[in-house]
């Protein structure tokens, strides 16, 4: 569905991004973490050089795995429906030229385009699986710049790809 072509300015990586890598990565970084804390002197070591007791440092050790765990678990969950909504056809697509493109800075970057009446936003710090405003896109979206959109408007009219017309 996402395929590049010659014309292509922009195309999400998203369908091909292996969900069960991340989870199953963590879940060995977490076993050998525990293997490195429970077999070795390690633990006690690191204990008397920063002055705390092994159950606390074990206890934010495993605070911070679940942390991340769970954080990937949710950003998976997530690529997970956007495939899913691929596969099921759920992308729109529609042509036309840029008009009322603003760019607001702040904290961050944020875009904003309307395509045939179908308003566009996306900014300098959103997941990579979407379009997003970086250096790299700088210069092409612009008004009058006519463009094809590849999107999915139940997530926000999420810019899974841009091709030149």
């Amino acid at each position: 569905m996402l395929e590049p072509s010659s014309n292509t300015y922009f195309v999400s990586s998203v369908e091909s991004i292996n969900l069960s890598f991340y989870p199953i990565g963590l879940v060995i970084a977490g076993a050998a973490l525990l293997a490195i804390f429970k077999f070795t002197p390690l633990l006690h070591s690191l204990s008397d050089l920063i002055k705390a007791k092994p159950h606390h440092i074990l206890g934010v050790s495993l605070s911070i795995w679940v942390i991340a765990f769970i954080t990937t678990l949710l950003n998976s969950w997530d690529t997970y429906q956007v495939q899913n909504a691929i596969l099921a056809k759920q992308v729109q697509v529609t042509s036309g030229c840029i008009a009322n493109h603003e760019i607001v800075r702040g904290n961050s970057r944020e875009e904003t385009f309307f395509v045939s009446g179908i308003k566009f936003q996306y900014n300098d710090y959103a997941a990579k699986q979407y379009f997003f405003a970086n250096r790299e896109h700088d210069t092409f979206i612009q008004n009058g710049q006519c463009i094809t959109i590849v999107y999915l408007p139940n997530y926000g009219n999420g810019i899974l790809k841009i091709d030149k017309v």
